[in-house]
């Protein structure tokens, strides 16, 4: 499993939301990259999501899953030895699910991936 939480992101509470920001050595999805593109690997983009998914459940408290990918564009690859800044916001709706907006940069300062993506907790196990 692909854990991209080796420390707590930084959470900040806002009017708009809770921001959320963290940075990902990329070498920590070795494994998961080195079979992504033989010859040539690079962070799989289902990994960027999840590790917004990741961030988003830390800043909520809870566990989240996800309900849909409301836009994802991925501009720069990321590559062994990258760092990615990851940046969220996070904005709970009314009707429990979880809206989050989330920007990559790459350390060089290229954009890595800008995502939009809807959470919902996990329910518990009765």
């Amino acid at each position: 499993m692909f854990d991209v939480l080796n420390r707590p992101p930084q959470t900040e509470k806002t009017p708009e939301g809770t921001r959320v920001t963290l940075r990902m050595p990329v070498d920590r999805a070795t494994e998961q990259m080195a079979g992504h593109y033989p010859g040539f690997p690079i962070l799989p983009g289902v990994l960027l999501i999840d590790s917004v998914r990741q961030a988003a459940g830390f800043a909520d408290g809870r566990e989240l899953r996800l309900c849909s990918i409301d836009r994802a564009r991925f501009a720069s690859p990321l590559l062994p030895g990258d760092e990615l800044d990851l940046s969220l916001l996070v904005t709970p709706d009314a009707n429990g699910k979880i809206g989050v907006r989330a920007r990559g940069t790459r350390v060089d300062g290229r954009m890595a991936a800008e995502l939009s993506v809807t959470l919902e907790p996990v329910a518990a196990h009765a």
